[in-house]
């Protein structure tokens, strides 16, 4: 979502005089901006095309649920730290320092993400959720500081900061997969780290300047507190459509009345609720404690601003509860095409055919990625022109129309999926096999859609069988006693060391670890002429026993995810083995064309552009000047509230069901925002005044 940045710092309420004589031009400022922001969007968006492909990958490990769930981790706390940063750097820290602190601690970041143990792993995404709060929301609110109150080229400056955001989610969605692909996952987010570095030097280097131009109106880059006379400007000019005048002006009466009164009680309401829905999960064992953070944090911001809704009259009151009701609709449309950076991207890696014959070449999955980017820079003049023309007519749409046809497009887009999925799920592939092994359930493996025909000796599969469906269903497969064992040393191999190697001894039938030179490379393990392997990290030894092997493992580390799989594939029986390698490689040819990612995209990117642009100008028009900035914060909170439903959607159902059923789940959510917004849509234009 390379989604369009702005501020509310400095705007005038609508209706405002600009100022007499405009200015041409822009700050020298503003391009230090642009390019410390393109450089920070390379790092975020060339970080997130590889994530999810990372973490299911051999040496990561997981399968698909598993992973979304830490992605819905990282990008909700993403969106949600904004609003403490913007805190801290108002009372504290200042715009500037909270900018280049924010831009310090992403650096590092990424470049730990370029070390591949677990444990720094999460470490580094720690540092990028803290980063992101400090950077984002107070980058934007330089630019708006930029410009005095009615200065015609503050939008204009937005929108050339917008290009930047997009550049760089471009330029980072084709050089990072590239580099991660095709040469390793950490080579990609080194890249992403020396692209946040680039945007700090940029930044350093010309802070002085950006200081100067923010100064030169009045402003200040540091603490809002200190800029007092700023704000004894802003009241000495009160407008005829300021606050005091939406005070002043009655409330909408018939329905539209009824709900602004009862809205503000709904979402106090909801916090609680929302709340209660969790602490059930837990009491009742469905989820651990940490699940109640998130729900908690998003409760009581919804309390707060209930109360803080109560507290204002007039239509300054229904301006502001109709800010809040149509929080819904992006909450509805980005929990739905965010799937972009997990479900999509996935589909992208393992389901989408990218081998172009013409060149005998494989494409890089994570270029798909740029598809939004890309669609955005040749789309968004279009938008332009169709707006500007419908408004010189009096046929513009409102904001809560605009908001419709997002929906509607949203729809679209992920009906184009649910056909996609439909025609890679038509296509068969079947291997010989005598038998599955016992107890093993075929149910739970690939969202169900490997089965065994015993009456052919064959083993079946409908669409791709994507190489952790291969790693699952070995582990499935395995005997309990086994993994018990194998799981108690995993656990005791947390506390290994080179000097003191935690050593296990199993019992297995049989023992054939891989001879794969990549995969032996890849765990820095060599073998030796005697048969067993050895390494910085692992040593294993087999040797014959009275009813099959003793296999001895020694860890000199934490037994990571690649060298675990391999030794569940060690013991696993040959044929089976042999059969779901076959099964993965065979059952390619249920590729899709990436066709239908294309269509995906171009409708998710109309729908974005009726949505995000519209609705970040429309809170800068109906917020009540004092609480700009605060609204403002609540808004993007929207996209923090998406991702973390989004996230819980595919922790919960994807690999589990199958992708048309997966991809249904958006349809359904995406046509309830469409019935949502016309529900609401006559109500809602009362409330708004007429501001469109």
């Amino acid at each position: 979502m390379a989604t369009v940045e702005t501020s509310v710092d400095g705007a005038e309420p609508s209706g405002s005089a600009p100022d007499a004589a405009p200015q041409k031009g822009h700050p020298r400022g503003l391009y230090i901006l642009f390019f410390t922001e393109m450089w920070e969007r390379f790092s975020y968006y060339g970080m997130r095309a590889l994530l999810l492909p990372y973490m299911i990958s051999a040496s990561f490990g997981w399968q698909p649920q598993a992973a979304t769930g830490v992605y819905k981790w990282y990008t909700s706390l993403v969106y949600l730290a904004p609003l403490l940063g913007g805190l801290i750097a108002d009372r504290l820290l200042g715009l500037r320092n909270a900018v280049f602190i924010g831009a310090v601690l992403m650096a590092v970041g990424h470049f730990l993400m370029a070390f591949p143990a677990k444990p720094i792993f999460f470490v580094a995404l720690a540092f990028l959720i803290a980063g992101n709060g400090f950077f984002k929301p107070n980058i934007s609110t330089i630019v708006g500081k930029m410009y005095k109150p009615g200065d015609g080229r503050r939008d204009r400056a937005f929108t050339i900061f917008y290009m930047g955001i997009n550049i760089g989610a471009f330029l980072a969605s084709i050089i990072c997969p590239l580099l991660g692909e095709k040469i390793g996952f950490h080579w990609g987010f080194g890249a992403a780290g020396v692209g946040m570095v680039i945007g700090l030097i940029v930044f350093l280097g010309g802070q002085s300047r950006v200081v100067k131009d923010v100064e030169a109106v009045g402003n200040t880059a540091g603490r809002a507190a200190k800029a007092p006379g700023a704000e004894a400007k802003s009241e000495a000019k009160p407008s005829a459509t300021g606050d005091e005048a939406d005070k002043a002006l009655p409330s909408a009466g018939g329905l539209a009345g009824i709900v602004g009164k009862i809205y503000p009680f709904v979402m106090m309401a909801a916090g609680p609720l929302i709340v209660a829905v969790y602490v059930r999960k837990v009491v009742v064992g469905e989820a651990k404690p940490i699940l109640l953070i998130m729900p908690i944090a998003f409760g009581a911001i919804f309390i707060t601003m209930g109360i803080l809704l109560t507290r204002l009259r007039g239509a300054q009151k229904d301006k502001s509860v109709s800010i809040f009701i149509m929080f819904l609709f992006p909450v509805l449309f980005w929990l739905a095409f965010e799937q972009a950076g997990s479900a999509l991207n996935l589909w992208a890696v393992f389901n989408t055919d990218r081998y172009v014959d013409a060149i005998k070449w494989e494409y890089p999955a994570g270029w798909w990625q740029s598809a939004n980017a890309l669609l955005i820079f040749v789309l968004a003049p279009l938008f332009t022109v169709l707006w500007t023309r419908l408004a010189r007519a009096g046929k513009e749409p409102s904001t809560p129309a605009k908001m419709f046809w997002a929906m509607v497009l949203l729809v679209i887009s992920f009906v184009v999926m649910v056909f996609g999925a439909m025609t890679e799920n038509r296509t068969e592939t079947r291997v010989a096999l005598s038998a599955v092994p016992a107890g093993t359930p075929l149910a739970e493996v690939n969202a169900g859609r490997l089965t065994f025909d015993g009456g052919k000796k064959e083993l079946v599969v409908r669409g791709v069988f994507a190489e952790f469906a291969v790693r699952e269903a070995i582990e499935k497969s395995t005997d309990a006693d086994f993994m018990k064992e194998l799981k108690e040393f995993e656990k005791a191999s947390g506390n290994a060391t080179e000097a003191a190697p935690v050593t296990k001894t199993f019992k297995a039938k049989r023992f054939a670890f891989t001879e794969d030179e990549k995969s032996l490379k890849e765990m820095e393990l060599k073998k030796a002429d005697d048969g067993s392997y050895d390494g910085k990290k692992l040593g294993i030894k087999v040797k014959p026993a009275a009813e099959g092997v003793e296999v001895e493992i020694v860890a000199r580390t934490t037994l990571d995810a690649q060298p675990r799989a391999e030794v569940l594939a060690a013991v696993a029986e040959p044929e089976w083995k042999k059969a779901l390698k076959e099964l993965e490689k065979a059952s390619a040819k249920a590729k899709v064309s990436a066709f239908w990612l294309f269509l995906s995209y171009l409708f998710a990117t109309l729908g974005e552009l009726c949505l995000s642009p519209v609705g970040l100008s429309m809170v800068t028009k109906l917020a009540p000047a004092r609480f700009a900035s605060l609204f403002m914060g609540v808004w993007l909170l929207a996209s923090s509230v998406a991702q973390y439903a989004g996230g819980s959607i595919g922790e919960s159902f994807l690999g589990v069901i199958t992708p048309t059923s997966y991809y249904s789940i958006f349809v359904g959510s995406s046509l309830f925002g469409v019935l949502l917004v016309l529900a609401l849509l006559f109500p809602l234009k009362k409330l708004m005044h007429e501001v469109k």
